[in-house]
C-alpha cells in the first residue's frame, strides 16, 4: 500500500551565514529571505513519498581542507567550497575533487561568477595591510589565467580594476580633494585591456546600462560605452551645496554626495536618462518579474511594500503585504519574506498568479531557493524536526508514525501541477545546499558535502 507522507513539526532555523567583505557600490538590490512554519493544506497537496533522487558521493571535506570555515559557491558544474587553506572545486555530478587552489596569506576570499563567461571565475582577496590582489581562474583545471594587485569587479564579459577611493584630512580636519579614480576595463577571459576610464576626480560604473561615467566637482559629466570606451553623451548635475565628496551610479541612478558647511552629508539623486531630480526620501527601484515589472519604494530607509505594474502604462496592479518579495521560477511567482537568514533558501510564503496576486498555493514551512543553472527550478526544504509524523494511506486512513530516528533530517520536494510533490530527504545538520535540474549538493554537518542524483522521473 503506498503511503503519503505529511510532517508536522518546529523547523529550526539555519546557522547564520558569517558576514563577507565589503564590496564596491553596485546598484539598489531588491531584498529576499528565509524562515517561517508547517502546511500546506488537505492531506492530498503532497504527491505519494516515494524516493526520487540517489545519494552518488559523501565525501569528507576535513580530511583534505579542514574544517569548512569560509564558503561555498557555485560555478557551472563544479561546488567551490573555500576555507582559510585554499579553494577547492568539487564535480556537482560525482562529488570528486577536480582541483585545489592553495590559499595565500590574504585574509579574506571573496569568489566572482558571471553566466557570461562561464568558465571563469575570480577570486579577490584582502590583506592585513590594505592591499587586495585578484586572478582569473580557468573553472576546469584551476590554472590562473591572469592576475592583478588590485581589486577587480565583475560585470558581465568584463573586468574592472578598481581601486579603493583614497582621501585625507586636511589640517584643520576637512577632507581633502580625492585623486583622480583610474579604472581599468578588460576581457574577463584574457585580462586583455580594452580601454582605461579616467575620473574627473570621480569614476563610476552603471552595471545594468554599461555604460562607465567620469564626474567634476563641478557635476560635469562624460558617459562612455564600458565596452569600447566610446563617448555617447556629456552633460552637468549640480552637486548639493558644499564639498562635493563623491559621485556614483547604480540603479539608473546618478548619484551626487557633498558635505554641507554644517558637517552633514547631503545627497542629490539624477535619472541617468533624463537627468530629472529623484527625491531621496522616495527613490524607486523597478526591475523585471516575468511579463510585467516590480517596483520598490525607498522612503528614507524604510522600503514600501513590493508592486507589480503593468510593463506599458506602469499601473499597479496590486501590492504584496509587507516584508514579502516576489521570487520568479520555472514554476511560477514565489512569494518569500524578507526578515530572515538565507543560509537553505528564502522562507516561502505562497505560490501566485502574477497577473493578479491571486493565491495558487501555500507554501508555509518551506524554504525555497532557485537552482544554480538556467532552468531557474525552485527546489523546497524543510526540518522534520519534531517527529509528529502522519501517514495517508491510498485508501483515505490516517495513522501516527513515530519517527524519531530521522530527527532534523530535511524534506525536499517541487510543485508540480499545482501541487508541491516530496522528492526524499536530506541529512539534518545542512549549512548549504546548491541544486541543477538532475542533482543537488549540500555541505553538512560543517565540513562534509553530499551530492544527489534526482531521478529523471521527477520532472
Amino acid at each position: 500500500m503506498d503511503t503519503e507522507i505529511i510532517e508536522l513539526g518546529e523547523v529550526r532555523a539555519g546557522v547564520e551565514p558569517s558576514p563577507g567583505r565589503s564590496r564596491p557600490v553596485r546598484g539598489l538590490r531588491p531584498l529576499a529571505a528565509v524562515i517561517a512554519l508547517l502546511l500546506t493544506g488537505a492531506l492530498g497537496a503532497a504527491a505519494p513519498m516515494t524516493p526520487m533522487f540517489t545519494q552518488l558521493a559523501d565525501v569528507a571535506l576535513g580530511d583534505v581542507d579542514g574544517p569548512v570555515t569560509g564558503g561555498v559557491d557555485v560555478a557551472g558544474d563544479l561546488l567551490l567550497v573555500r576555507n582559510s587553506k585554499a579553494v577547492s572545486a568539487y564535480d556537482m555530478n560525482s562529488g570528486a575533487l577536480r582541483w585545489r587552489l592553495p590559499a595565500s596569506a590574504g585574509r579574506g576570499r571573496d569568489i566572482q561568477v558571471a553566466a557570461q563567461v562561464p568558465d571563469v571565475l575570480v577570486i579577490n582577496e584582502d590583506f592585513a595591510d590594505g592591499s587586495t590582489s585578484s586572478a582569473a581562474v580557468d573553472v576546469h583545471t584551476g590554472a590562473v589565467r591572469w592576475s592583478t594587485r588590485q581589486y577587480v569587479w565583475v560585470i558581465g564579459e568584463y573586468a574592472l580594476d578598481s581601486p579603493p577611493i583614497m582621501m585625507s584630512a586636511e589640517p584643520g580636519g576637512e577632507l581633502s580633494a580625492p585623486a583622480p579614480t583610474e579604472m581599468i576595463v578588460r576581457d574577463l577571459s584574457t585580462g586583455r585591456v580594452r580601454w582605461v576610464l579616467q575620473g574627473t576626480p570621480y569614476a563610476a560604473v552603471d552595471e545594468g546600462a554599461l555604460e562607465a561615467w567620469s564626474v567634476s566637482e563641478r557635476g560635469e559629466f562624460t558617459v562612455r560605452d564600458l565596452r569600447d570606451g566610446r563617448v555617447l553623451r556629456t552633460g552637468t548635475a549640480a552637486f548639493p551645496p558644499g564639498r562635493p565628496v563623491l559621485a556614483t551610479v547604480y540603479g539608473g541612478m546618478l548619484v551626487l554626495s557633498a558635505i554641507l558647511p554644517t558637517g552633514q552629508h547631503m545627497e542629490a539623486r539624477y535619472d541617468t536618462r533624463t537627468l530629472r531630480g529623484i527625491d531621496v526620501s522616495a527613490s524607486l527601484t523597478r526591475f523585471a518579474c516575468g511579463d510585467y515589472l516590480c517596483e520598490v519604494a525607498d522612503d528614507g530607509g524604510t522600503s514600501s511594500p513590493l508592486a507589480v505594474l503593468d510593463r506599458d502604462t506602469l499601473t499597479v496592479r496590486y501590492r504584496l503585504a509587507p516584508h514579502l518579495h516576489l521570487l520568479p521560477s520555472a514554476q511560477g511567482a514565489i512569494t518569500v519574506r524578507t526578515d530572515s537568514a538565507l543560509q537553505l533558501g528564502a522562507t516561502a510564503d505562497r505560490l501566485i498568479d502574477l497577473a493578479d496576486g491571486r493565491t495558487l498555493l501555500d507554501l508555509e514551512g518551506w524554504r525555497v531557493q532557485l537552482s544554480s543553472d538556467r532552468s531557474r527550478d525552485a527546489l523546497l526544504l524543510r526540518s522534520t524536526a519534531s517527529g509528529i509524523q502522519l501517514s495517508a494511506s491510498d485508501d483515505g486512513t490516517v495513522r501516527r508514525q513515530d519517527t524519531r530516528t530521522e530527527l532534523g533530517r530535511y524534506q525536499v520536494a517541487r510543485i508540480e501541477d499545482g501541487q508541491v510533490r516530496l522528492l526524499g530527504t536530506l541529512p539534518p545538520r545542512l549549512n548549504r545546499c546548491f541544486h541543477t535540474r538532475q542533482r543537488i549538493a549540500c555541505v553538512y554537518d560543517g565540513d562534509r558535502l553530499g551530492v544527489w542524483s534526482v531521478a529523471a522521473s521527477a520532472y
